[in-house]
């Protein structure tokens, strides 16, 4: 039978009909039995009918496959998480002919296992009245694996055995099958049962069918020596308790009677220098043997014995041969090739149905090898029991933790799956970190499946950055810039969790600068505030200078002038300082601008001015901005000049009074005091003003002095007379007294020291009328602003 041979028998084991319904609401399935192959995939068809009815079109209806729940409340296969990932379901349009409508519908189940034997239905609801229908009793599904039987039809001559291909349930359609000896194809084509060589490992398989096939079985033997292996393969969990079973024969020598027999298992060695697994330290305290009595029939010895190992390990996966020796010539005998046993953990697989919301996860229960019998598994969240199947569909929850178990090895559980824990960061080196130096940053977080990690750079706006994939983020020459909040996510299948670190790095004062509040031009008495500025970690204390000396205000950022005077006009700026260095400002300018102050007024030349001649009034006043000037007259309203200089020329008496001036800017103004310029009564004549000044000043001097020295000689005589006379000294000791013509000088002397009302004429004098600046304090007064 060829491979297309084999499809058609699946089909026909399908082709039985069966007719499900009432008289309107039919479901007619096209087999009520299915046996099928564990691994294989079946389909399940039925068609449905139900009545027309044109008050409702179009129709409108759900279709669905189920195995459990019932017509009201049924469980949807394809949402059922034992089943969603390896079921599909299809169906064919629905036809309305006749007041009837017809329909079609398939259930595929690709990989089958053990668990999905089971009874399957098919519901429809159409939008009619009570139009819901479910057809019972459904399609029971058989799931089976194939198994070889051995036997010998002449237990005298054991050299071959009759082989069964053996199923639980009836394949039916009389299948063809393949035999396989040693992994080869012996036989093709032909019946479940066949006759064999009794040495080599065989298995079988249904035509088509060929990768599931039946366990291997051993059939050992010299054609009287023989071991038989209950299975060739051994799948157990770690921490369980397997047995491995065998067989053995060997030929009854009634000479050698009573027959005495040993027996080992071993793993190490060879045949010919076995070591004992009763003698292997690595098995101490977790092996157990057990051996049948050998009953001898008809010239044959036949014995069974079983290992049994506890509390497997993973080290224990390996080949496990049989030998057992007789008191016969020769009677030693290794069971070859012996049995696989390979030891797993169940593990948990991770999928989504739906990658657009990662809400709901499979799971599946998993392992390494094919755990014998298909077995039943049992889910665990957070340790309580929460459902069965291999598979089991999951509400993701953050702190949820999920793991599974064999039935009836609960103690045997898979490693917990869960989202990633709260990761911790650690930062090498560790302590201070200087800007431009290195440093790592390493993320870990408890998970399982084994969680991956992404970094983030957290911007001040709340935004990320993306940094680096990886368990490590490596900062390489960080600049002060990089300072600030880095992100590690931890990630596996089940969810993600964040950690935040700050890293602060340390450096010397970067971008100092100086501003003033408010800026530009401040007016006197205002308050003003000076702040300095400057990036720096640890913040940087401040100095502060004026016109580049320093000021004694203390380490501060800022300054306040509650109200700014001149004297705090200048340049100022600032420097910033910490431990890593120092950095100084820009300068700025305070400019404090004020109304003029109080005028003065100066006068040039000074002194006595002739009539005729020119006078200049200065005044000078202290103002930012600058003053501007303006002179005025007593009495008078009119602007004498403006300027910083008023000059009199061909000055007369007439011009004499009082003048100030006024300093203005744009804040203010002031006047300056009265500066009074008023006529003499008379002056002297002379040729040269200069000349007869200078002579006059010096006649008085002269005059003076003789005046003074006539006095002084006059008294010096008067009292040496008077002493001689009371001495009676002679008269010759009077000292002489001055030639006469001193004397002469003393009438033009005191005439020129008398008041001028009682001088005598000495020469004639023209009497005229001079102007003079009078300068005395009593005459300045301040003129109103």
């Amino acid at each position: 039978m060829n491979r297309s041979a084999a499809r058609g028998f699946l089909a026909f084991l399908l082709s039985v009909p069966v007719l499900q319904g009432n008289d309107d609401w039919r479901v007619r399935y096209s087999s009520s039995n299915v046996c099928a192959l564990r691994g294989a995939t079946v389909a399940i068809s039925c068609t449905y009918e139900y009545p027309d009815n044109v008050q409702y079109r179009p129709n409108t209806f759900r279709t669905l496959w189920l195995t459990k729940g019932d017509t009201y409340q049924p469980v949807d296969l394809e949402h059922d998480t034992d089943y969603r990932v390896h079921v599909e379901s299809s169906c064919g349009e629905v036809r309305c002919t006749r007041s009837r409508c017809h329909g079609t519908c398939t259930l595929r189940i690709k990989d089958l296992r053990q668990s999905d034997s089971d009874v399957y239905k098919f519901s429809f609801t159409t939008n009619q009245p009570d139009g819901e229908y479910t057809g019972d009793p459904g399609v029971t599904l058989s799931v089976t694996d194939l198994q070889v039987k051995v036997s010998f039809l002449d237990p005298t001559s054991p050299t071959w055995a009759e082989l069964e291909c053996h199923s639980m349930c009836d394949l039916g359609g009389d299948p063809g099958y393949t035999w396989f000896r040693n992994g080869q194809n012996v036989e093709q084509g032909v019946k479940s049962r066949g006759y064999f060589k009794s040495e080599g490992s065989y298995s079988c398989a249904v035509e088509g069918y060929e990768q599931l096939g039946s366990p291997l079985v051993l059939l050992q033997g010299n054609g009287e020596w023989t071991v038989t292996y209950s299975s060739s393969n051994v799948c157990a969990l770690r921490g369980a308790t397997v047995d491995i079973s065998c067989t053995y024969e060997y030929p009854d020598n009634v000479q050698y009677l009573p027959n005495t027999v040993r027996t080992l298992w071993f793993t190490k060695g060879d045949k010919y220098q076995p070591v004992h697994l009763e003698h292997d330290a690595d098995y101490t305290g977790r092996v157990e043997f057990s051996r049948g009595e050998v009953s001898c029939t008809g010239s044959r010895c036949h014995g069974t014995c079983t290992l049994r190992i506890k509390d497997l390990k993973q080290s224990d996966s390996a080949v496990y041969k049989f030998r057992f020796t007789t008191n016969l010539p020769g009677g030693e005998y290794t069971g070859d090739p012996g049995v696989k046993l390979s030891v797993t953990d169940l593990q948990v697989k991770v999928s989504f149905p739906h990658p657009t919301n990662p809400t709901w996860t499979d799971l599946e229960c998993h392992s390494m090898c094919d755990p014998a019998g298909d077995p039943p598994y049992i889910w665990f969240r957070n340790g309580q029991n929460v459902g069965q199947g291999v598979n089991y569909r999951a509400y993701i929850q953050s702190e949820g933790s999920y793991s599974c178990a064999v039935e009836g090895y609960e103690g045997f559980r898979s490693p917990l799956v869960y989202a990633p824990r709260t990761p911790s960061v650690t930062v090498s080196p560790s302590g201070e970190i200087k800007e431009g130096s290195s440093v790592t940053l390493s993320c870990s977080s408890d998970a399982n499946p084994a969680a991956e990690y992404t970094w983030f750079k957290v911007n001040r706006d709340g935004s990320s950055r993306y940094m680096n994939q990886g368990q490590r983020l490596v900062l390489i020459q960080i600049p002060s810039s990089e300072s600030g909040q880095y992100r590690c996510d931890a990630q596996n299948k089940l969810g993600e969790k964040s950690f935040s670190i700050s890293i602060n790095l340390k450096y010397g004062p970067k971008h100092t600068s100086v501003l003033s509040s408010p800026s530009g031009e401040i007016m006197e008495g205002s308050s003003v505030t000076l702040s300095c500025s400057s990036d720096a970690n640890p913040a940087a204390e401040y100095t502060w200078f004026k016109n580049n000396q320093p000021l004694l205000w203390g380490p501060s950022q800022r300054h306040t002038f509650p109200s700014v005077r001149p004297k705090d006009r200048g340049t100022y700026h600032c420097q910033a300082g910490n431990q890593y260095g120092h950095l100084s400002s820009n300068s700025m300018f305070l400019n404090v601008t004020y109304a003029p102050k109080t005028p003065s007024v100066t006068v040039s030349p000074s002194g006595e001015i002739e009539e005729g001649s020119s006078v200049t009034l200065s005044c000078s006043s202290d103002a930012n901005p600058a003053a501007e000037y303006t002179w005025f007259r007593e009495h008078e309203d009119s602007v004498k000049a403006s300027g910083q200089n008023y000059s009199i020329t061909n000055i007369t008496s007439e011009l004499g009074g009082n003048y100030f001036c006024q300093a203005h800017n744009a804040i203010g103004h002031h006047n300056s005091t009265f500066l009074l310029i008023k006529a003499c009564i008379q002056c002297l004549k002379s040729t040269s003003s200069s000349w007869t000044t200078t002579v006059a000043v010096r006649g008085i001097v002269v005059s003076l002095a003789t005046v003074l020295l006539l006095v002084f000689l006059w008294m010096r005589r008067k009292r040496a007379s008077s002493k001689a006379c009371g001495q009676g000294g002679r008269p010759d000791t009077v000292e002489e007294l001055l030639p006469v013509p001193v004397y002469e000088n003393v009438p033009a002397l005191t005439n020129r020291l008398a008041p001028a009302a009682q001088r005598e004429p000495i020469e004639e004098q023209d009497g005229h009328h001079c102007p003079i600046i009078h300068t005395s304090s009593s005459d300045y007064q301040q003129v109103p602003h």
